[in-house]
């Protein structure tokens, strides 16, 4: 369909969306509440329009002589990805952002975000706020959403967990202690987890069956998702991280004795294998371990994690689940499901004072499932370096040896990322070097096959990735200074 016909179907197409650098100042509210900015997340229309026709005759087939269907064409309608094309695809959601530091040095957020599952359900955002514009620099935010069974979850943390939490902090005196603004922080995390699952409940006691209302009140309580958000108090150079869920905040501190970096976990996996949660689950329901937690897996009742917003089939009262099975189209209560609540979004939060030649990489755990926290800080060091020096690493186009892939649980694909495989290049975005590694860095045929693959097989070989790199100098800005 040619451009003319495409724009009287949908209207003309959007612009592209420029890729420079955007300062969050620019996007701070009166009144220090916070302002996001987040990449277009709902599901796009369908690249086949709705259209009607008349009087058309059925087409000819084309058949084949006797014998001869070989000649009918079965050619796979995957494409596969060249180098050039595997590279655009990764950076297909790129952006970079700057935040006002002291003294005039200016800090950066480098995101990239890689859709597997259609719709993706990885969701971000960043802002500035959580403190009145009278009182100097703006706190910094950067969130990762991580959603499962959908993305109705995730794209309300992206639209409303910073502003609630900013609002929080905005609203405690200047001279508040550290525990009261941890608590500040808890308490936004959990008020608007208990809307969400509020909303919908009320919803549904007040309509009828099947209700579009309902169900549609419904969707973020039954999906579900991960968060994990980095603030950042530019007069302070106080980081704190907070996480609900299996996404991971990594810091590269910078050693100026040995001349490198070193990683330091800011948060850590809340899932069955962490004995915390085993501990706070077991205090919380005795007597139920054994049919709460499969020893094996490290899964919550099926699920992967123990903290999380939505995910109502580990929160909402037994009879009530029963009753959207009846009315509802639901699945009903979990096998030995007795005493919800059992999860949570209230996060953990960790403190720590940081240096301008820090910084810090939050990630979805996409990236984690290739690449140790060791290997990303030396990933994003490498990056370092080669900024500075003006110049990306020589990389094959094709490694000949053939990557070291197994099967993992459940058919998903599974291969380690470490420093003999990367390509240190993607100068503009340390976010998408780090994308780009896990994906296989200079194993360029592995590289390739992971972009290749498309929904939804692709999500046994890729999840959905999100990726953030907070430098509380930005890198750019300190090489023109040196140079």
């Amino acid at each position: 369909m040619n451009r003319a016909a495409m724009n009287s179907l949908h209207g003309p197409r959007s612009p592209k969306k420029s890729r420079r650098g955007i300062s969050l100042l620019e996007l701070a509210l009166l009144g220090g509440t916070g302002y996001i900015l987040y990449p277009y997340a709902f599901p796009p229309k369908s690249a086949e329009a709705s259209t009607t026709t008349h009087g058309t005759s059925v087409p000819r087939v084309r058949e084949a002589g006797p014998g001869q269907e070989d000649q009918i064409p079965v050619s796979s309608p995957v494409k596969v990805l060249n180098l050039i094309e595997a590279n655009r695809k990764l950076r297909e959601q790129v952006h970079t952002f700057s935040f006002e530091g002291p003294d005039g040095r200016n800090g950066r957020i480098d995101v990239v975000r890689v859709p597997s599952n259609n719709p993706v359900e990885d969701y971000w955002s960043v802002g500035v706020g959580g403190r009145p514009v009278d009182q100097g620099h703006g706190m910094v935010f950067a969130g990762v959403y991580d959603g499962h069974a959908g993305w109705a979850t995730s794209t309300i943390l992206r639209e409303s967990l910073i502003p609630y939490v900013s609002t929080a902090l905005a609203g405690l005196a200047p001279s508040s202690s550290s525990e009261a603004m941890d608590t500040a922080i808890k308490t936004a995390f959990r008020n608007l987890d208990d809307r969400i699952m509020e909303n919908a409940m009320k919803t549904v006691k007040t309509h009828n069956p099947g209700s579009p209302d309902a169900l549609s009140a419904l969707a973020p309580a039954v999906a579900g998702s991960c968060a994990l958000l980095a603030i950042y108090d530019p007069i302070t150079s106080m980081l704190r991280t907070a996480v609900a869920g299996d996404s991971r905040a990594v810091l590269g501190s910078w050693a100026a004795d040995a001349s490198t970096f070193t990683a330091e976990a800011l948060s850590v996996d809340q899932n069955g294998f962490n004995e915390d949660e085993v501990a706070r689950l077991c205090e919380a329901h005795p007597g139920e371990k054994e049919a709460m937690l499969d020893p094996r897996t490290g899964r919550l009742f099926g699920m992967a994690i123990t903290r999380a917003f939505g995910d109502h089939r580990w929160k909402y009262p037994r009879d009530f689940l029963k009753h959207l099975r009846k009315l509802f189209f639901d699945t009903g209560p979990r096998p030995g499901y007795k005493t919800p609540p059992y999860m949570t979004a209230e996060p953990e939060i960790t403190t720590r004072k940081v240096s301008t030649n820090d910084f810090v990489i939050l990630a979805s755990d996409g990236l984690w499932d290739h690449m140790s926290n060791e290997d990303a800080v030396e990933c994003v060091s490498l990056w370092l370096a080669a900024r500075r020096a003006g110049k990306a690493e020589e990389v094959p186009k094709q490694r000949q040896e053939p990557a070291e892939v197994t099967v993992a649980r459940e058919g998903f694909g599974s291969w380690r990322a470490t420093p003999e495989h990367f390509a240190i290049e993607d100068l503009d975005n340390a976010a998408v070097c780090l994308a780009k590694n896990a994906f296989g860095g200079n194993r360029r045929e592995l590289f390739r096959g992971i972009m290749t693959e498309v929904a939804p097989r692709s999500r046994y070989v890729r999840d959905d990735v999100t990726v953030q790199v907070i430098f509380f100098e930005d890198p750019y800005q300190e090489a023109v200074k040196r140079s």
